[in-house]
């Protein structure tokens, strides 16, 4: 096999040399080589099935028996494609270079550089791929720096396939900028074909768009008229004389990328058709409705890749010195087709034929049979699924299903990029009736999802980098879109489409007619539309009546200048009348004005004054689209949301008037897609120059904040109803997020803005909604970056029973920024994403909350546990919790000054944020408590409640700092500390908010008096000591409609309960080292300003004898007791602290495998309660979901007995769910014990990682008799074994002998 490439001089005089001396019918063995696996055979003899390959030094050719193409070599120009009878459907008078090239220009030969133009000549030739099935061969040349300036700075690929059986070739381009490249411009990269002009005269772009076409020789001087502009020319004397009288414009055949799938050319001659195919839109720029040429005079056939058209230079295509680039255009198919010219209708038959093979070439899209790396195959990508929503709510209060959506992905950048991307790869597709949407076959790569909606004004961009691996599939779940809306519609002009199409369109001049777009639909392509403007509005400018004219009639497509005499042109002004029945005097209005196209513009806005020297608004100059004279009916989009005070309107009539300011020539023009009036904002908005707060009017909803350069710091995919909301769960499964009906200004100074969102429940709806009257406060203060929330609940006397289980604000923070949870000193750490949560990312484990995360998006947390329950915390440390943007540096903090109006006094366990990213602010729930926890209002029950204030604290750190996360952790616990300084605010403006000189408070000693322990008293250091509601002993723990002031003692036993609200209360408390409560028997009465004196206050703890022994720490929790190591396969890292191993996933079940063979047995005097007592008394797995009760043993002496005393048992208990422990004295057999606790318990601290609930004591009487002189054993039997949960964790047991001291 000879190749010859690339020879030298003296090499090609050689080889002619040697074609002169051999017979003729060695030419080709000698010359041109056939690469085929068989011995050369005469023409006759050829399979035509088999695709065969000649390579000389001049030409490559490629044959497959039904198309023959021929390559220059090493150029790499397309200079012949034979097919049927035709010897070249290409035209020979051509240079070589100009038949069918992969070029660079712009349509005034401007390319790259400003003046720069390169047909891509290439230097080298490889043989990629050669079986009897498929030929690829790649054209090459390598960018050299000696040619800086000279030629494209381009590393060139240009590949060409032929396939068996296929009557056509592929052709792609794979291009390459590497880091040491100059910067460049490439304004336009497209293929184009000259075809044979004595054949090809019939031009087909689609169904409507098909003509007999002039020829290049009609458009010069003595055949036709120059218009306008040079593309554009009046045909005055043409070859084909039915023509005459026409105008031909290349751009009047323009047509959308999404469109433009199949354009090709028909020779009438020889029913032969040639046809470009272009099966995906993923290399071409500027996305789906990106305008650009197809075919024109010529004839020429063009493959548009890249270029400025109908975008200007916004489309970026500038290359910046060392930016490196990749990307490969194509592969696109040159089909050709034939039938028989004795048919009538031949011309029908080969385009049906071309889209069925268009069909047929989707289908194999991403196709397998490309042999670069570069081109990655369909299991080499990736696909992206979800659901478009839209929310309007003056559209509809519903959620609504946004059908034929365009939906894409795109190279990461603003909302509305896609439209000026010119580099990357882009991947759409329309949304099914109910805006599902599957965007398949997805190279690699990192992008963002880009929409937009037939319908609704602006564009929907997820904020959320997507990765695209090699066959992943992404579940986006269901996405939400909020148009811009500001309010309600007041009227409206257009339909918003993105195209001005909806307009008026005039009939064109008759001198001026293109036969091709008479269709109704494209009758915007027509010459010189744009100078009837000038004829239609003789005398003065358009004038458009709100409720009388039709935007159809009364609204022209585009606002251009008007003509005054030849090239002479004025600014117009358009007016907008209409009615306004009433104006708000308080409310900002808002024109919504979409942009279809602007090509070198300025629009300016007017409000009922036309003459005032500043406009309200102008868009300054915008656009290069050039849409108006390349007859597009669009360009790029753009959007002005203009707000509008309410002085600018009047009662009654009004006009706007819109006035077009550039006028140097009739292409100085905008077309509007639509223009709306909204009334009054919607909206509230707060802002103090460090945080804007964005509140929905009236529901009350905290939809947007505003800080620093992040637009919202909570998730804008969510519905509004689902950033920043109140909750209540009530009544079973009922759920009420609160809408309120009614806003009010509170407070509105220069330093401090408070606002009350309510509603008053009505009867009307009893059973539906939670009976109970809203206030939902917010205050914004000068000099604080963050917002106060508090609320204020009512229930009235004649409002209807309920339970109010639940109430809480939750936050749903932006989840492709806040990655990092903080809840205190040592429980911090990356977060898994909700996605991680979801089906083939995570294993569900034994209860919903709590998932094994084995396919995360961060491949760190794989094999770890998940559980929001593992981030709980007791109410006296939750005052600071939140999560940390590591892009911007930026933290998101709940700060929680006080926990008076949190249930369940201070140890009660709640959530606090997790996985989503939600952060919490709890303030009543049944978590750790059961239902035990008061939450049931009968009927008649009036109360009334503040819950808050919170502050939603905000801060930013320099990314520079390496410990940026730590430096925003501490300066949210100094801004908390300031908070707690602070309480109770002064600046709330509720009557049922006290402040500081409205609140009492209440000092005392709490001593301790235990004779066993010392005959002293002993001082309460550190107790516990708290007001609340009235009730028993322990009673706080289950409180939850009032409220709680809790401190701790000094050294001494000092205590100071300051800032306490005017009420009645009891005194309670509880003492480290100490079994039992303390409950003061007495009702104090707090009034404002009063302190009352306690002085000394004496506990006397549970006690009926001296201890005999002790197991445990009576400190209300089990976390002295033994916790084991997890499970290795299910552990979360953040709770590798020693103090939280307790919240570990599975602890359970570790007592099975700890005590295999039987259970517990703890012997006094020689175990150790920190490694022999199991944490949680569980039952024994023995199967699948089987578990039976357990025994634990207690093995003691007693030297001596005293038959006739009284022994006690004290039985402290941490937590207990839905248990029983049953208690037998050295007799294990007894049908019945001793002692029962019957079943108690709701806690679920054990599956909810907690390592205490309710605290319980039993003082357990025990006659002499039951006790054996030497060994005893004491049986605790815990008896419910349902499933693994119904446990109890005792916080401390001691047997007391019997009493030995006198009164």
């Amino acid at each position: 096999m000879e190749k010859v490439v690339n020879m030298s001089h003296w090499r090609r005089k050689l080889v002619l040399w040697m074609i002169m001396v051999v017979q003729l019918s060695l030419f080709l063995s000698v010359s041109s080589t056939e690469i085929h696996a068989r011995k050369l055979l005469k023409d006759n003899d050829i399979n035509t099935n088999d695709v065969r390959l000649h390579i000389s030094d001049r030409q490559v050719i490629i044959d497959n028996g039904l198309v023959e193409v021929t390559i220059e070599n090493p150029s790499g120009y397309l200079i012949g494609i034979k097919y049927k009878e035709m010897e070249n459907v290409l035209e020979r008078r051509n240079h070589n270079s100009n038949r069918g090239y992969l070029n660079f220009l712009e349509y005034w030969d401007i390319v790259w550089d400003d003046d720069a133009y390169d047909k891509l000549e290439t230097k080298h030739v490889e043989v990629i791929t050669q079986t009897n099935d498929i030929v690829e061969l790649s054209f090459t040349k390598t960018w050299n720096s000696k040619n800086h300036g000279k030629t494209l700075p381009l590393n060139i690929q240009k590949r060409y396939i032929v396939r068996r059986g296929i009557s056509g070739v592929y052709m792609y381009g794979i291009f390459e900028r590497q880091e040491d490249f100059p910067e460049a411009h490439m304004y336009q990269i497209r293929i184009a074909f000259k075809l044979k002009e004595d054949k090809f005269r019939f031009m087909a772009i689609s169904d409507t768009i098909q003509r007999v076409m002039p020829q290049s020789e009609d458009r010069i001087k003595g055949h036709s008229k120059p218009l306008d502009f040079k593309e554009a020319v009046l045909l005055t004397n043409p070859s084909n004389p039915n023509l005459k009288g026409e105008v031909d414009d290349k751009y009047q055949y323009s047509t959308e990328n999404k469109d433009n799938k199949l354009n090709g050319w028909i020779s009438d001659y020889d029913a032969v058709g040639f046809w470009i195919m272009t099966p995906s839109n993923e290399f071409r720029t500027g996305g789906p409705h990106k305008q650009d040429l197809t075919s024109h005079v010529g004839p020429t056939a063009l493959s548009m890749f890249v270029s400025t058209h109908y975008t200007g230079t916004e489309i970026d295509t500038f290359y910046k010195e060392g930016e490196a680039w990749k990307k490969v255009f194509g592969p696109v198919l040159i089909y050709l087709n034939s039938a028989s010219s004795k048919d009538d209708d031949y011309r029908k038959i080969l385009r049906d034929d071309a889209k069925r093979q268009l069909s047929e070439e989707i289908e194999s899209w991403p196709y397998n049979f490309t042999r670069s790396e570069d081109f990655p195959h369909s299991q080499q990508r990736g696909q992206v699924n979800g659901q478009l929503l839209v929310q309007d709510r003056y559209m509809d209060k519903q959620l609504m299903q946004a059908k034929s959506a365009f939906v894409g992905l795109a190279a990461p950048g603003e909302v509305d990029s896609w439209q000026k991307e010119g580099k990357g790869y882009q991947f759409w597709t329309q949304t099914d009736k109910i805006g599902r949407f599957n965007i398949k076959n997805v190279r690699p790569g990192v992008y963002n999802l880009y929409a937009w909606i037939h319908g609704f004004i602006g564009s929907y961009k997820l904020d959320l980098n997507i990765t695209i691996q090699p066959e992943n599939k992404i579940e986006l779940g269901t996405l939400i879109y909020d148009p811009p809306r500001n309010g309600p519609t007041l009227w409206e002009i257009g339909i918003p489409d993105r195209t001005a199409a909806e307009f008026f369109i005039p009939e064109p001049y008759p001198q001026y007619v293109n036969s091709i777009t008479n269709d109704g639909a494209d009758k915007f392509r027509q010459y010189g539309l744009w100078d009837r403007y000038s004829n239609i509005y003789r005398d003065s400018d358009l004038v458009y009546t709100v409720g009388a004219s039709n935007y159809s009639k009364d609204w022209f497509f585009a606002h251009v200048p008007r003509k005054t005499g030849d090239d002479r042109y004025r600014p117009t002004t358009w007016q907008i009348k209409y009615n306004l029945q009433d104006v708000n005097n308080r409310g900002t209005y808002t024109l919504q004005m979409a942009i279809a196209a602007a090509s070198f513009a300025e629009v300016e806005v007017r409000f009922n004054d036309p003459n005032s020297d500043r406009p309200h608004f102008t868009t300054r100059r915008i656009g290069y689209d050039n849409a108006v004279p390349r007859h597009g009916i669009h360009g790029l989009y753009r959007l002005y949301s203009i707000e509008v005070p309410e002085y600018r309107f009047r009662k009654g009539n009004n006009t706007i008037y819109l006035t077009q300011t550039r006028s140097d020539n009739p292409f100085e023009a905008v077309m509007y897609d639509y223009i709306r009036l909204e009334g009054p904002n919607s909206l509230v908005i707060i802002d103090n120059g460090l945080a804007e707060v964005t509140i929905e009017n009236p529901s009350g909803y905290l939809i947007g904040i505003k800080y620093k350069k992040m637009q919202n710091v909570l998730e804008r995919r969510n519905h509004i109803s689902n950033r920043g909301y109140w909750d209540i769960v009530w009544d079973g499964d009922s759920y009420d997020k609160l809408e309120t009906k009614h806003v009010e200004v509170i407070t509105q100074t220069n330093d401090i803005v408070e606002l009350s969102f309510t509603k008053t429940w009505n009867s009307k709806n009893h059973g539906k909604t939670i009976p109970l009257n809203i206030q939902k406060r917010y205050i914004v203060r000068r000099g604080i970056s963050g917002v106060y929330m508090y609320g204020i609940f009512e229930r009235q006397k004649d409002f209807p029973k309920a339970h109010m289980y639940q109430i809480r604000i939750a936050f749903k923070l932006k989840e492709d920024k806040f990655r990092f949870m903080a809840l205190s000193n040592t429980i911090q750490r990356v977060m898994p994403r909700s996605e991680d949560r979801v089906k083939g990312h995570s294993k569900p484990l034994d209860f919903k909350e709590a998932v094994l995360l084995t396919n995360p998006s961060n491949p760190k947390l794989k094999g770890e546990v998940d559980d929001k329950y593992q981030y709980s915390i007791e109410n006296k440390d939750n005052k600071l919790n939140g999560w940390i943007s590591n892009h911007d540096s930026i933290g998101f903090w709940i700060m929680t000054p006080s926990n008076e109006f949190r249930s369940g006094g201070p140890h009660k366990q709640d959530l606090t944020s997790h996985v989503g990213p939600t952060a919490l602010s709890m303030f009543v729930s049944t978590h750790y408590t059961g239902t035990e926890i008061d939450t049931f209002y009968k009927e008649g029950e009036a109360w009334k409640k503040v819950f808050g204030p919170v502050l939603i604290y905000l801060n930013s750190a320099s990314l520079k700092d390496d410990d940026h996360r730590k430096i925003l952790w501490n300066d949210a616990k100094r801004q908390l500390s300031e908070e707690i300084e602070s309480w109770p605010y002064n600046f709330t403006r509720s009557e049922d908010f006290p402040h500081s000189q409205q609140r009492g408070q209440v000092n005392g000693q709490l001593l301790v008096q235990d004779r066993y322990m010392d005959k002293q008293l002993m001082q309460a250091k550190s107790a516990f000591v708290g007001l609340a509601p009235p009730g028993e002993a322990d009673s706080w723990q289950k409180e939850g409609k009032g409220y709680q002031f809790w401190t701790q003692t000094d050294k001494i036993g000092r205590f100071n309960i300051k800032n306490v609200r005017p009420g009645v209360y009891n005194l309670y408390a509880w003492v480290h080292g100490f079994i039992g409560s303390y409950k003061l028997d007495l009702n104090i009465t707090i009034q404002p300003g009063n302190k009352i004196e306690l002085d000394t206050l004496i506990y006397d703890p549970p006690r009926n004898g001296p201890t005999l022994w002790e197991i445990g720490i009576p400190d209300r929790t089990a976390a002295e007791f033994f916790i084991p190591e997890p499970y290795p396969q299910y552990v979360n890292s953040i709770t590798n602290d020693g103090a939280d191993k307790f919240r570990q996933y599975g602890l359970w079940d570790r007592y099975s495998d700890i005590y295999r063979d039987s259970d517990l047995v703890y012997t006094v005097g020689t175990s150790n309660y920190s490694k022999d007592w199991f944490f949680a008394h569980v039952p024994r797995k023995i199967g699948d979901d089987w578990y039976r009760p357990t025994t634990w043993q207690i093995k003691y002496n007693l030297q001596d007995v005293n038959n006739r005393g009284t022994y006690t048992l004290q039985m402290a208990i941490a937590a207990a769910s839905f248990a029983e422990v049953e208690v037998r004295f050295n007799d294990p057999n007894s049908d019945r014990p001793h002692f029962t606790t019957r079943r108690i318990g709701y806690d679920n601290a054990v599956p909810r990682h907690g390592i205490h609930g309710l605290y319980r004591l039993y003082s357990i009487e025990v006659p002499g008799y039951r006790f054996l002189k030497g060994s005893n054993t004491i049986y605790l039997t815990q008896t419910r074994s349902d499933n693994s949960f119904e446990a109890v964790m005792y916080d401390y047991i001691r047997l007391e002998g019997p009493n030995s001291l006198n009164n």
